[in-house]
């Protein structure tokens, strides 16, 4: 039987991220990830710059796969239109993650493509065999993990993406737009990449999702790729029990205001990966893993409760678009005070 200190379940942005930290301090780890390649998830491929004491490229520490920096983004309701001054990050998703599992494999690291774990008995993957003293589930949306751990599911929402070149848009701004006619209880989106766009949709409510993105789809060229998943929009879940822990969209780990995920799951992961180091300085005796919850209760709930919070706001609100207009003015108001004071303007 293989053995190994740490198994990474899943090979999104959550568990490279993991795998990068753990390898960096030696620590001896296996990543599985089922499918023979990277970014399998709609994603609009936006990346917040900052979140809290966080910053992405000091994380990812490589500008691999960035296409394009959009100098803020333009959010339009049937109201009209505001400007909302954060910068976003654009990369090439599959670019990126490719780039997080170099870094990782690099320092010493261990993952293995096209290889699925289907149970885990005990302290032991199967059908793999491989025995493990902790055990990362950051398998997505629809963890298998979590499901072992008895830890409940997420609410759902669920969103497409395609690449196009052809938008008539501005190249040095994001575009979001919250269109009862486009998608109720969702937006759509048009991202510029480096001489691409990624466009789609994406909302809350499932049972919209196919009328409203077959006519999304009537809107742009036949010739776009389209590829669509579900997403987490809940409060962070339960991230632990005994010598497992979950991170990233297995443990909701997203602004679920707007579905925002990358930046949030390298956080938390590279929480996650700073505790098992400890663990591991520890000889793994005692793991403790409500170190971990503590440590993302003080470093980045915060951020993921005020997003949960607006998002439930204003969904009690698409009943009346000029009612969500003037909320999402006062949001964005209120937003710009936080950038000005942090900017020190």
């Amino acid at each position: 039987m293989e053995k190994t200190d740490v198994l990474i379940i899943g090979g999104g942005v959550a568990g490279l991220t993991v795998a990068k930290f753990l390898a960096e301090e030696g620590i001896d780890y296996i990543l599985l990830e089922e499918h023979d390649d990277f970014f399998k998830k709609a994603c609009g491929e936006g990346v917040t710059p900052f979140l809290g004491n966080y910053a992405f490229f000091d994380l990812y520490e490589s500008k691999k796969g960035i296409e394009n920096v959009a100098e803020g983004s333009i959010i339009s309701t049937k109201y009209g239109a505001m400007e909302y001054p954060l910068p976003n990050i654009i990369c090439d998703k599959r670019e990126m993650e490719a780039e997080l599992a170099r870094q990782a494999t690099k320092k010493g690291g261990e993952i293995r493509m096209n290889t699925k774990c289907e149970d885990i008995a005990g302290n032991v993957a199967l059908p793999q065999e491989i025995k493990f003293k902790i055990c990362v589930g950051a398998d997505g949306i629809h963890s298998f993990i979590r499901k072992k751990l008895g830890i409940k599911n997420p609410d759902l929402g669920v969103g497409m993406y395609g690449i196009t070149e052809e938008i008539d848009k501005e190249r040095n701004k994001c575009y979001i737009e919250f269109k009862k006619e486009v998608i109720p209880y969702g937006y759509s989106w048009y991202f510029p990449k480096k001489d691409e766009w990624n466009i789609g949709i994406g909302t809350t409510r499932v049972e919209y999702f196919k009328e409203y993105s077959q006519k999304f789809k009537e809107m742009h060229s036949n010739e776009i790729k389209w590829n669509g998943s579900f997403l987490p929009v809940s409060k962070p879940l339960k991230p632990y029990s005994k010598n497992f822990a979950l991170v990233g969209d297995a443990a909701s780990h997203v602004i679920a205001l707007l579905g925002d995920g990358i930046l949030p799951s390298m956080i938390c992961a590279k929480i996650l990966a700073d505790v098992i180091i400890k663990f591991a300085k520890n000889d793994y005796r005692n793991i403790d893993f409500s170190i971990y919850e503590e440590r993302l209760k003080k470093e980045i709930y915060k951020h993921f409760l005020e997003g949960y919070r607006a998002y439930k706001i204003l969904s009690s609100i698409w009943f009346s678009e000029y009612l969500f207009h003037v909320f999402l003015k006062i949001m964005n108001r209120m937003a710009k005070k936080q950038i000005s004071a942090g900017a020190g303007i």
